[in-house]
């Protein structure tokens, strides 16, 4: 989360069950751009005929939401030469492609999470975080290709890439009730929404992707081997969080790309090209990675278990256990499975009350009920009630706004499945409670990572892994990060994946 003001709190009681009934006349908002029904020639990469719009419609529809996928992933990464390196990967791929003149993008978002997904019209991302992970070349080629195989599929226009807003006054996020629309919020990020894709769909990216991979001299098993090591390091995530590692599919690539191994081997033997023959590139990719960022960017805030600080403002604030916490560029969001949320984010309020701002700027003139005002460790704040109706449902929707600096004020959005807020009243008042100014030496004391690409030198997997911030599980991150498995050694003139402070 991106912000430039300070200033923290403390605590208030919120609403219970017998909060008002009335709601807001406007409701969530939802954006998806159709592209005109016209006859078509069959697709060139599929053989079939669509009947949902034109090439040209893809790249206008992808053009439009370009910027708001940018805003949910905290931008594009800051390195160019990383980025050009990803772009001139792309390219090659692009160009064995049945579409070899779309004018593809692939841009490198500044995100830990291990996502990657594509836009109509040839828009296509992979996080940091998903490089950071990958191993070698020849992997990020095997996500490349099928990121792009689902573009000149045309999976992404068939189903309409989705994009659902709600507004609460001034670009509030709001979501349809229902702990699945929880967890896909929490797989891509507060503002863009991407559905899974269905089996058929994986499989027909994955030959397509295999396909243009292969032809561009890249070694198709390395889209296998990468799965492989998302799996074992979703696996990983799931214990440091204290989940069941059976639930590794939640929050990232495999969330909304439900593919296996074994399916993956199936599309490569169905797009008939040699599994072992291709380059794989290892030591040339780790040299490219050198550097990059791993985990959370302190300049946005970093996400430390259920915690949420922010060196900058020098504010904290912790997520009740079983919320998922999701620090996206502007906002911070925190999703629990069974349908309740929060949003926190700034912005400037022209009221110097905040009973007035809720009721007026920020909730746009709609109705508001149960208008509150309190302090927070002496800070004034207010709070409201309303209930909106979404897609699938209505949802409460409890804003409070705590003032900062100036004309600066904290907002969080509380959301409940409608008539539940009292449910949830306790969890959301104790994120309240938690929200705290940091002092000074707190503040500094926080720190980011950046992967160092260094000679094993005949080192031990305990002394390389020692650096890494996991604590008991250094020596586990630091075998799925190098591929090693069970109580394998790093070679002594291996390159290998560790990590240091900044």
């Amino acid at each position: 989360m991106s912000c430039t003001h300070s200033h923290a709190g403390g605590a208030c009681p919120l609403h219970g069950p017998h909060l008002s009934r009335r709601g807001f006349a406007k409701g969530l908002l939802a954006s998806a751009a159709a592209a005109s029904l016209a006859a078509c020639a069959a697709n060139p990469a599929t053989g079939r005929r669509s009947s949902f719009g034109s090439i040209e419609d893809d790249v206008a529809l992808g053009r439009q939401e370009h910027p708001k996928i940018l805003a949910a992933f905290g931008g594009e990464y800051e390195d160019r030469g990383l980025g050009s390196y990803v772009q001139s990967l792309g390219a090659s791929i692009g160009a064995r492609t049945e579409f070899p003149n779309l004018a593809y993008r692939y841009t490198v978002l500044n995100s830990p999470i291990v996502n990657a997904f594509a836009l109509p019209g040839g828009y296509i991302y992979v996080t940091r975080g998903l490089l950071a992970l990958a191993s070698n070349e020849a992997e990020l080629a095997g996500v490349l290709g099928h990121e792009t195989g689902h573009v000149t599929a045309r999976h992404t226009a068939e189903r309409q890439t989705q994009s659902i807003f709600a507004q609460l006054g001034l670009a509030i996020l709001g979501i349809a009730t229902g702990s699945q629309a929880v967890t896909d919020l929490a797989s891509v990020g507060a503002v863009a929404y991407l559905q899974s894709y269905s089996r058929d769909q994986e499989m027909e990216a994955d030959t397509l992707g295999i396909r243009y991979m292969a032809k561009a001299g890249w070694q198709p098993e390395g889209m296998v081997t990468f799965l492989a090591t998302l799996r074992e390091w979703s696996q990983l995530e799931a214990r440091m969080a204290g989940r069941d590692p059976s639930s590794v599919d939640e929050y990232n690539w495999l969330a909304t790309h439900p593919r296996t191994i074994d399916r993956v081997q199936s599309a490569m033997q169905k797009a008939a090209v040699a599994s072992h023959e291709g380059r794989i590139n290892r030591d040339g990719y780790l040299q490219q990675i050198d550097g990059i960022r791993f985990g959370d960017d302190p300049a946005q805030g970093i996400i430390d278990g259920q915690s949420f600080k922010h060196p900058v403002l020098r504010i904290a604030f912790e997520a009740p256990s079983g919320f998922n916490l999701l620090n996206g560029e502007s906002e911070v969001t925190a999703q629990n499975p069974n349908g309740a949320a929060f949003v926190f984010d700034m912005a400037r309020a022209q009221s110097s009350d905040l009973a007035q701002y809720i009721a007026g700027e920020w909730a746009g003139g709609a109705s508001v009920s149960d208008l509150r005002r309190f302090t927070v460790n002496g800070l004034d704040a207010a709070s409201g009630f309303a209930r909106v109706q979404g897609n699938s449902g209505q949802v409460d929707l409890i804003p409070v706004a705590i003032r900062a600096e100036g004309s600066q004020v904290y907002r969080f959005l509380f959301i409940a499945p409608g008539g539940q807020a009292g449910r949830w009243n306790g969890a959301f008042t104790s994120v309240l409670n938690s929200f705290r100014r940091l002092s000074p030496s707190e503040a500094a004391a926080i720190k980011g990572f950046r992967i160092d690409i260094v000679n094993a030198s005949g080192r031990s997997v305990a002394t390389l892994a020692r650096g890494l911030p996991f604590g008991s599980l250094n020596e586990a991150a630091f075998r799925v990060l190098n591929d090693l498995d069970g109580g394998a050694q790093p070679g002594a003139n291996d390159l290998v994946k560790v990590t240091r402070t900044v």
